[in-house]
């Protein structure tokens, strides 16, 4: 389910069965503007894909964007503590951004395929929402 009002009324619905936030983190900066951009595309693409693949156990958010300069640390914390206390017990953040990947986020490197051919992407593309995917499930086996 995405941030949209038609998927929030269907969450409403099905509330106990969608478990899990999903939150891309998004930088921006005024240097590299280039890099932070497809930074930001690849996760959007990211997540939009893993949320179609588990679409009904995921709410998939609006990205947190910070200033690369920022303490994001404090935000992810806060923004977990505010989602699970609306009743998600699995909070993921997805990243492209290398500076800021620690054990809170999922990381996913945007590699540089604008020259690359579209089957290579795609290639890339999916074993990173495979990756995601992977890293969700074995959220939920852990904690149940």
């Amino acid at each position: 389910m995405k941030w949209t009002a038609k998927d929030v009324d269907a969450y409403h619905q099905a509330k106990e069965y969608v478990d899990t936030a999903l939150v891309p983190c998004i930088p921006i900066g005024s240097t590299n503007m280039k890099a932070f951009a497809e930074m930001s595309e690849h996760t959007l693409f990211i997540t939009n894909e893993v949320e179609r693949q588990f679409k009904g156990r995921v709410m998939l958010f609006p990205p947190l964007t910070y200033f690369v300069q920022e303490q994001i640390q404090a935000r992810v914390h806060e923004w977990t503590n505010v989602l699970k206390q609306a009743g998600f017990q699995h909070v993921c953040f997805v990243t492209s951004h290398a500076d800021v990947a620690d054990d809170s986020f999922i990381y996913v490197p945007a590699l540089p395929l604008e020259h690359a051919d579209e089957e290579y992407k795609q290639k890339v593309a999916r074993q990173q929402v495979e990756q995601v995917m992977d890293a969700l499930v074995a959220k939920w086996t852990l904690k149940n």
